[in-house]
């Protein structure tokens, strides 16, 4: 049954068009949509956030909550009714697997652009575009250190930046190479994100590190993955061979992107999903008992934590009493 109701998104990167994205998208294929603006005061019938907020905008509304996440961390249901993420759980109907790559260059991602045999090898070795190394997994750098043992690498991130500067455009700046070190910064179930479409949609293999779903949402045979070797200088000898022999370099690079999955069928689940959120309009969280105090407990602590001097404290006062 079609129904009329109001949204809101909070909490989003900057970045972030409130207005025009794939959740309002998916709810007006069934319903009559109203997007309120961020900073307004009016409370929503449904109310989209994330975790970029400073403020934690979402803790002052009392309505029917998504949660939607672009990283790693799981949903807390204490304090969502439903969520968007990386994770493949139904969670009792309440959470739906859609990566964040889904919300970037998937059009291109469908339709690489051409480049001939000749341009293609032609291509320096391989890039790499990263920010995160105080907070990853280890294995992520010892990787890097692996295929750079090999061959020297492009840096085109912050992190040992080798080409002039940070690039502004990213996917200009991968398919000048052959190969783009796709990694995710830590290895968990069903985290797959936009790392492993850039390459692809630049027309570029990809050497990938992170979740083996990515051979579920990718063809397998389009990529590298690290995760497929029982050790990583076996890994970096097969990208010598490939690296060193034309013919099965173009043979992964002419490979088909995507095998068993399409962008169609994430937001077909997208659809069904929210259509079913705001066709029942359930509430599946309670401000009563235990779950009701850590809410409480939160409406306090979390506004605390994102100020410097607090987290300072905290960690001081872990440190001491460890």
């Amino acid at each position: 049954m079609r129904r009329s109701l109001t949204i809101k998104f909070v909490d989003f990167w900057p970045t972030f068009n409130s207005f025009e994205n794939k959740f309002v998208d998916a709810l007006r294929a069934r319903h009559d949509v109203e997007v309120l603006p961020s900073d307004s005061d009016t409370v929503p019938d449904v109310l989209f956030y994330s975790r970029c907020g400073v403020r934690r905008n979402h803790l002052k509304y009392d309505c029917l909550k998504v949660y939607f996440t672009a990283e790693n961390d799981f949903p807390d249901f204490n304090e969502c009714d439903y969520a968007i993420s990386f994770y493949d759980m139904d969670c009792g109907g309440r959470n739906l697997r859609y990566p964040l790559y889904m919300l970037y260059e998937v059009d291109q991602f469908m339709n690489p652009p051409f480049m001939s045999d000749e341009q293609a090898l032609g291509r320096g070795f391989c890039s790499v575009v990263m920010r995160n190394v105080s907070n990853c997994d280890p294995l992520r750098l010892n990787i890097i250190d692996a295929v750079e043992a090999y061959k020297s690498l492009a840096y085109g991130g912050p992190y040992r930046n080798n080409v002039g500067g940070p690039v502004e455009n990213k996917l200009r700046f991968i398919s000048g190479y052959k190969f783009h070190l796709a990694l995710e910064n830590s290895l968990v179930d069903g985290y797959v994100t936009e790392k492993l479409l850039e390459p692809l949609a630049a027309s570029t293999v990809p050497i990938y590190w992170g979740s083996d779903i990515a051979k579920k949402d990718f063809n397998p045979d389009a990529f590298i993955n690290v995760g497929d070797y029982d050790s990583i200088e076996n890994c970096v000898k097969d990208i010598r061979r490939i690296d060193s022999d034309p013919e099965a370099y173009l043979k992964m690079l002419r490979a088909p992107n995507s095998k068993n999955c399409s962008p169609a069928d994430f937001d077909g689940r997208l659809e069904e999903f929210l259509d079913g959120i705001a066709s029942g309009m359930i509430r599946r969280r309670t401000c009563y008992g235990e779950m009701g105090v850590y809410q409480k407990r939160n409406r306090v602590v979390l506004p605390l934590w994102d100020k410097r001097y607090a987290r300072g404290m905290i960690r001081l006062m872990s440190k001491v009493f460890k």
